[in-house]
This record gives C-alpha cells, structure tokens and sequence, in this order.
C-alpha cells in the first residue's frame, strides 16, 4: 500500500499503477487532523484513505476475506489499490463474494463473462488465476481445516509487528512472504509471487506495517492482541 515506485522482480512484476503519491506529497497532514500514515495525502482518494482507516493492517480470519485479499493484491500486477477498491463492490458481485466454493465452481461461460466486462478491467488470465485459486483454497482448507489456518500458521498465528517510523524502512517482501509464496505456488496457487504475497499480508493483518505515528498503529496491535492474546508485541 506504501505510495512509492515498487521495486521490480522477475516473478512478481507489480504495476506501476501502484504508485499513488510521490516523496512531494508526504507527510501533509493538517493540524488538528488524524495523523495517518505518510503515504495518506491530501490528494488520497478517499476509498484508499478508507481502506488505510478501516481495513489495512487489521487481522482477518474469514476465509472468503482473505480470498479476497490475496485476489485483490493479485491485481496490483495491473492496477493500483485506489482503482482495485472502488470497483471492491463489483468484484465481490462478479466472484460470489469471493466464497471459494462458489468461485470454485465457475466454467467457462462465467470466465468469459467477468473478462469481457469492461467495467472490472480483468483480463481472461487473470480470472482463471482467480478461479483456480479458489480451488486450491478448498484443498488447502480439507487438509488444515481452514485456509485462515493455514495462512495464520505461517506467521505462527501472530502478525508480524513492523514498528516503522519512515515509509522507505518497509519492505515489499521479506522472507516470510517469500517463503509463504514459494510454499503457495508448490500448492498450485497463482499470482502469489513474494511482492503481492506481501501485500496481502499487509492488508490481512498478518504483518502490521502502519507506521508508529499512525493513529491505527495501535489500534491494529490491539486487534491483534484481543484475538490471540498476544502479549508485548509493541512494546
């Protein structure tokens, strides 16, 4: 989500639409207003400042979420996350609300329709790498009990605490991430190159990366904490 140029990688080419402000933007919170992170500026479009408010970095455990999310991260490769989030409402129409079942299930008929709306601006390809996600999801979750089990397992049901004070100290991948990618692709998943397996984690939650400063930095922690029962993760 960090507004800055992605760094680029053989197996996870993310888009330069990915960039939503430059070093120039930065830090221009107003006085008296909600210190956010420093990649929020006063020209974020506010479906990316609400998704910085309510969603990024909050612990998700439903497993249809976090199919969203890492679907939704997929698409960083062509889109930025201000234009993934205000079409949000009409993927989750177009992919059942992203019930893995459901999408599971789709034939080709339904691959030709999602593609060939112009509205959500997803190619062919990547539909199918939605779909066959899906189904990788229903294994995964046969074999662990959940697919949130099994993503939660990685991280040994704990977020990983960034406690960050500067944007350009967060990576866009880390070896948690490259390792939970190697281990999805073994799995048969798509689009889960290191770079958006990071920025899925991110936004599920699983690696709290708000910066210190930042009024959702604790409330995150927080989250955290009341479901785990986590213990001085951010002291």
């Amino acid at each position: 989500m960090v507004s800055r140029e992605m760094r680029r990688e053989d197996d996870d080419k993310v888009s330069d639409h990915d960039v939503e402000g430059g070093e120039e933007d930065l830090d221009c919170s107003e006085p008296g207003s909600l210190r956010r992170c420093s990649w929020i500026t006063k020209n974020s479009d506010e479906a990316y400042v609400q998704f910085h408010d309510e969603c990024w970095g909050v612990p998700v455990y439903s497993d249809n979420r976090l199919f969203e999310l890492l679907s939704l991260s997929g698409m960083l490769i062509d889109h930025n996350w201000t234009e993934i989030l205000k079409r949000r409402d009409m993927y989750r129409e177009a992919f059942a609300d992203f019930d893995p079942s459901a999408v599971a299930r789709m034939e080709e008929e339904d691959v030709a329709e999602i593609s060939g709306d112009r509205e959500l601006r997803i190619a062919e390809c990547r539909v199918r790498c939605i779909v066959e996600n899906a189904r990788c999801i229903q294994r995964v979750a046969r074999e662990f009990g959940s697919f949130s089990g099994y993503m939660w397992g990685h991280v040994n049901h704990r977020p990983v605490v960034g406690k960050y004070r500067h944007h350009k100290y967060i990576p866009f991948r880390t070896p948690k991430s490259e390792a939970v990618s190697k281990d999805l692709v073994r799995r048969g998943f798509r689009l889960v190159g290191p770079v958006i397996v990071y920025s899925f984690m991110q936004a599920a939650g699983m690696a709290i990366d708000h910066l210190v400063d930042c009024f959702r930095f604790h409330d995150c922690v927080r989250l955290a904490e009341r479901s785990w029962g986590i213990t001085n993760v951010a002291a």
